[in-house]
């Protein structure tokens, strides 16, 4: 299970790299070879996580060795097993890594503490295509470990990372009518709580199906957005 109990846990960025290097090559083979040593060097831990998500995103957990993460990273299998006991574990923390990226770029167009509306539910959407669009390999390993986890750790992820987008959900609902009595604010709570589910697992939801080869991958991206955009501003609405 992954060793994480907030997302602050999972970042792996130590200054010196921008997060745009998740979906970047290693500079060079003469550079890579200069990395290869000691495994004992904390600093290099956060090029491993890179590295894991590029090889993940292209051939998934069960398809992928260890050996394949270190020779992408430039490094020894040694030096990964440093810093990762097990393959499971880099995997949790590659998928950590990249569901706090996505949710970073939510939480930059519309913090937790602003409020919210139909709008900003829009502009949120917008910022995280755009995420993906500037990060596809983090993207794909995201999106499509949401639609089926790998390990017990990516299911638990999954679900810690539905629940806090479906809390921040609730924010871009309308105040309701005060409800006559307990019955009746049960029946609006739930009511809520489905709409605010249906409509973050729609924008989960649309992407692994338009990844390459996917059901909706011919159809234009802009048209997807607006399309998901719309249906979810109805639910927002009520109607």
């Amino acid at each position: 299970m992954p060793r994480r109990t907030s997302s602050s846990q999972s970042k792996v960025d130590e200054s010196s790299e921008p997060e745009t290097a998740v979906d970047s090559p290693i500079a060079s083979e003469s550079d890579a070879a200069s990395l290869k040593g000691s495994a004992h060097r904390p600093s290099r831990r956060h090029l491993i996580v890179q590295a894991a998500v590029r090889v993940f995103s292209r051939k998934g957990f069960a398809e992928t060795s260890i050996q394949e993460i270190a020779e992408a990273a430039g490094m020894v299998p040694t030096a990964v097993y440093y810093h990762f006991a097990s393959k499971e574990e880099l995997f949790d923390t590659a998928l950590g890594y990249a569901m706090d990226a996505s949710t970073a770029a939510a939480q930059a167009v519309r913090p937790d503490d602003t409020e919210a509306d139909a709008a900003a539910f829009k502009d949120v959407v917008d910022a995280v295509w755009d995420w993906t669009a500037e990060h596809p390999n983090a993207a794909r390993m995201l999106f499509l470990q949401v639609a089926g986890g790998a390990t017990p750790g990516t299911r638990l992820l999954t679900k810690e990372y539905e629940d806090r987008h479906v809390r921040r959900a609730f924010d871009y609902f309308p105040d309701a009518e005060i409800p006559a009595n307990k019955r009746s604010a049960a029946a609006q709570h739930a009511a809520r709580s489905l709409r605010a589910r249906t409509m973050i697992a729609t924008t989960i939801a649309i992407q692994p199906l338009r990844i390459e080869g996917g059901p909706l991958s011919n159809i234009a991206v802009s048209r997807l957005r607006s399309a998901t955009t719309d249906v979810c501003a109805k639910m927002i609405e009520g109607r």
